[in-house]
């Protein structure tokens, strides 16, 4: 009676599967692409803060041509006014100045980077074809040796550059965050400390500035 334990098959070693890579590497292309347009997108942001900090820039203007000197106030509620907007004024200034920072850390030159160059995957294709004459494998089948090849090694490429690049990306986006955030109290101090010299000025708290 034959031994079954002894007729067991042997463990066969994985097929290759052409379709599945194609699909990887279409995959971690499009992943490349977005972390490399990513880059762009700090810049693109930029108009924003500009036109942001425009506003808090206007507020600062009207609040320097609108309070009054110090020695001009006679009321307890105009002083109360004036260090509020001062106080007011002074934090959206305190902001807008990290916006500047956080920002300019944002947009600051990052090493990306880049698969290749072309030369240098054309140098290896060319090699791996030398490689396959040398074996005696040409034609079609060298084709599609060559194939396999050159999508692995595109795959190796992306593999290596994407995480590096998303993490830079992730670090501006942070940067770029905190700006938006600063930005936005800056506009809320600027814009209440505006609010706080209108209402002084038309309650008549503030005594008319002479220019």
């Amino acid at each position: 009676m034959p031994d079954s334990d002894e007729t067991q098959t042997a463990p066969t070693e994985p097929s290759a599967t052409p379709e599945t890579t194609a699909f990887l590497l279409a995959t971690f292309a499009e992943l490349y692409r977005q972390e490399v347009g990513g880059e762009e997108d700090v810049h693109r942001a930029l108009p924003f803060f500009g036109t942001a900090l425009g506003i808090v820039i206007g507020a600062l203007a009207y609040a320097a041509g609108r309070l009054p000197k110090w020695p001009d106030l006679a009321m307890d509620r105009g002083l109360i006014a004036f260090v509020a907007a001062d106080v007011l004024l002074g934090l959206a200034v305190v902001e807008a100045g990290c916006v500047l920072i956080w920002i300019s850390l944002a947009i600051a030159r990052h090493n990306y980077q880049r698969i290749g160059p072309e030369t240098d995957l054309r140098a290896r294709v060319a090699e791996l074809q030398a490689y396959y004459d040398g074996e005696g494998i040409r034609g079609e089948q060298q084709d599609r040796e060559l194939l396999k090849d050159t999508r692995q090694m595109l795959l190796d490429s992306y593999t290596t550059t994407t995480p590096g690049n998303r993490e830079i990306n992730q670090r501006r986006y942070k940067f770029r965050a905190k700006a938006a955030s600063h930005l936005v109290r800056s506009l809320i101090w600027a814009l209440t400390a505006t609010t706080v010299i209108f209402v002084a000025d038309k309650l008549g708290y503030l005594p008319k500035v002479n220019i």
